[in-house]
């Protein structure tokens, strides 16, 4: 997320920022060689839903919780979080320990922003999509942060966000990182 947070009355450019995208979110299951043209079509084909972009100011205890719901699904799900390439977060797997529960339980062992752990009385800032700042998929953590308005990003679909951002870059040069 290349940008400044700022409103009208508030300056959060200060807060540790990051950006999370379910991966139901995408449906191309596609991969782009080197030098593949993206077309708008293509665009629409990867991300379908018109779904906006949220930000949110949210608790690190809060930001926590919220990753743990979004891993703690029983088989692989959309839910599970993409996150952006300044945060690394490692979890384990576990068996809840009542007998009647198929449930798994989420253990985050380090979570960090910018290469600092997240401390729980820390405000971090957030982009998601709208989706999952509502709190879908059982992932009502997210209704614990506070959203931010501005009218730079309100009421655009990620897909026009996409595109603008593609527009803007001309060319974009992933790097396969080592998660």
């Amino acid at each position: 997320l290349e940008t400044n947070i700022h409103t009208e009355n508030n300056n959060y450019s200060s807060l540790p920022l990051l950006a999370m995208i379910n991966g139901g979110f995408i449906r191309g299951d596609r991969l782009y060689k080197p030098g593949s043209i993206i077309t708008v079509r293509e665009v629409l084909n990867e991300l379908p839903f018109p779904r906006t972009m949220k930000v949110l100011e949210i608790d690190g205890l809060h930001l926590k919780e919220a990753m743990a719901q979004q891993l703690s699904h029983p088989t692989p799900s959309g839910a599970y979080p993409h996150l952006s390439s300044n945060v690394r977060l490692s979890y384990r797997l576990g068996s809840s320990s009542d007998a009647d529960s198929a449930d798994e339980l989420i253990s985050i062992h380090s979570f960090t922003v910018n290469g600092q752990e997240i401390s729980d009385t820390q405000k971090y800032i957030i982009a998601v999509t709208c989706f999952v700042a509502d709190g879908n998929e059982g992932c009502s953590s997210w209704l614990k942060s506070t959203r931010i308005q501005n009218s730079a990003w309100e009421g655009f679909n990620m897909s026009y966000v996409l595109l603008k951002y593609l527009q803007y870059k001309h060319a974009i040069y992933p790097v396969l990182e080592d998660r």
